[in-house]
């Protein structure tokens, strides 16, 4: 008894320690020591476990008592003999694997491990084999143990239970083992399968845990990979993380179903369906449980103004515009109130509001249709594919344009793209500014038309005209864009090359105006 209790004591001991220097030595998260790679077939470890399962300590499986802990000094190999999920299926330790140690009595050691059934199996589990059916101790046990009867005796006691009973029925087998004999497994060795768990996902990922990835029907939601795989989609489309972490595992939310399901593409129509009953079955209950009362009457403003992403999922604005137009009935039964945002309701909405559109600033597509747009404006809105080859054909007034347009910028991408080096004349640039036919040129009210308008006629004074890249250094469509310092009209070095300096071939000032002066000619109320 004593030694039995030294032995328990020790073990602890060691079991302590090797506890202690686990967590100590453990890396620390984002060290860079913790490898991602998972060798699937490998002889298994706690490193090939963790990147899933975050604690393995105590089992889940009902009616069965067993931890980890208390096997820290055995490795994971020594009951973990096959890889333990593999196929769809996964595979736990058999039961003589436990025997191995369990009730195994070692010379001076004594026991080195429990073998009593309430050790390791709880109160209700029911110890009857399922295999041992009824009759069983007359052909079935007999059939069964024809290969043997040393597996009987993880439970039997060969004496008592099996060798009085065949002598009182005359059945001549001899003696059946007066113990279990136990066997040591053998980990069969196998090529490496290796994923990494923080690359991008792919099928060759999953297929192995998984042995059919192809459907996924849970009574939620239905989903076919199959359809995808054979449009060219790749698992990251989807899949943005590795889908099993060791406290989640993350599956593709709904909103990311939507990058293409109910997507419309030009002429190629509908990417792919948006009807409900095409993914979700007819017993799945579509509207979700925290659409309340409450969340109808106004709690739900919170969530369409924070995330209306999610709203627009299910909804289109035809179902939102009645209500929020005073046309219908709330469920408390009182009319719905008119709902306007406050920002439109101020002067200054009408006249910006496109441009809030075009940075995509606003929700306009809650209340909002094209027809709501087209009838205010001329033109097609938002405009179709065909627009920038077409627009200047179809005679909109420009004025029209300006809603949105206000700086010209997405103009001259285009229109200004061929002009690096045209003449700076006013013929070359009347046609679209009007405004440069003003004279003089310094009460043009736009400043940027101004300050090209008066360079129109320098040929007296500087000997030759002007070409847009004299000043526009390295003009192109992509660089005019720029906010570089040689591009910009307001680089005075480039204007002080001329403002104020002698031509020494004609000896006369090649442009007027220098330092402050020139900028006094636009900048009237400048104090200097």
């Amino acid at each position: 008894m004593n030694s039995r209790r030294s032995l328990t004591i020790v073990t602890l001991v060691l079991a302590g320690c090797s506890a202690f220097f686990a967590i100590l030595w453990a890396p620390l998260p984002g060290s860079g020591l913790v490898s991602t790679t998972v060798d699937l077939t490998a002889p298994v470890t706690a490193v090939n476990c963790n990147p899933c399962h975050a604690r393995i300590a105590e089992t889940d499986v009902k009616g069965l008592i067993f931890s980890h802990g208390n096997h820290l000094l055995v490795e994971c190999t020594s009951c973990h003999v096959q890889t333990p999920h593999e196929d769809g299926v996964t595979t736990r330790p058999a039961m003589s694997t436990c025997f191995v140690c369990h009730s195994l009595s070692h010379g001076s050691q004594a026991i080195l491990a429990a073998g009593e059934c309430a050790d390791c199996h709880t109160p209700e589990h029911v110890m009857r084999p399922t295999s041992h059916v009824k009759g069983w101790a007359a052909k079935p046990h007999a059939t069964a143990s024809a290969g043997g009867a040393n597996d009987c005796m993880l439970c039997h006691q060969a004496p008592e239970d099996c060798d009085v009973c065949h002598v009182e029925q005359s059945v001549d087998v001899g003696k059946m083992p007066a113990i279990y004999l136990r066997n040591i497994p053998v980990t069969p060795e196998r090529p490496s399968v290796t994923i990494d768990t923080r690359a991008a996902p792919e099928s060759g990922s999953c297929v192995f845990c998984h042995k059919d990835i192809d459907r996924t029907d849970n009574g939620r939601i239905t989903f076919v990979h199959e359809p995808h795989m054979e449009r060219g989609y790749q698992c990251k489309s989807c899949h943005e993380v590795f889908p099993h972490a060791a406290d989640r595992t993350t599956v593709p939310d709904m909103q990311s179903c939507y990058r293409c399901h109910g997507l419309k593409h030009a002429s190629w129509g509908e990417f792919a369906t948006q009807e409900c009953l095409a993914c979700h079955p007819r017993s799945f209950p579509l509207k979700p449980i925290d659409h309340t009362t409450d969340f109808v009457m106004g709690e739900h403003k919170k969530q369409a103004t924070g995330d209306i992403g999610t709203c627009t999922m299910c909804h289109q604005s035809d179902f939102c515009v009645p209500c929020h137009n005073a046309q219908k009935k709330l469920p408390d039964g009182s009319q719905s109130p008119k709902v306007i945002p406050v920002d439109h309701t101020k002067p200054e909405w009408r006249p910006g509001h496109g441009d809030k559109f075009l940075a995509q600033e606003g929700s306009c597509s809650v209340c909002h249709t094209n027809q709501s747009c087209t009838r205010c404006h001329l033109t097609p809105m938002p405009h179709p594919t065909t627009w920038m080859t077409q627009h200047t054909e179809n005679g909109y007034p420009t004025k029209d344009c300006d809603v949105c347009h206000s700086d010209k910028s997405t103009c001259q991408e285009c229109h200004h793209g061929s002009l690096e080096n045209d003449l700076l004349v006013a013929e070359n640039c009347v046609g679209c500014h009007e405004e440069m036919k003003t004279d003089p040129p310094t009460s043009i009210k736009n400043i940027s038309l101004a300050e090209h308008a008066v360079h129109f006629n320098v040929q007296e004074r500087v000997g030759r005209l002007y070409v847009c890249d004299d000043c526009h250094i390295g003009f192109t469509v992509a660089r005019v864009m720029q906010p570089a310092s040689q591009t910009q009209a307001h680089d005075l070095r480039l204007c002080y090359d001329c403002h104020g300096n002698l031509n020494p071939a004609t000896k006369l000032i090649i442009a007027p105006y220098s330092g402050s002066d020139l900028c006094r000619q636009c900048h009237k109320d400048l104090n200097i």
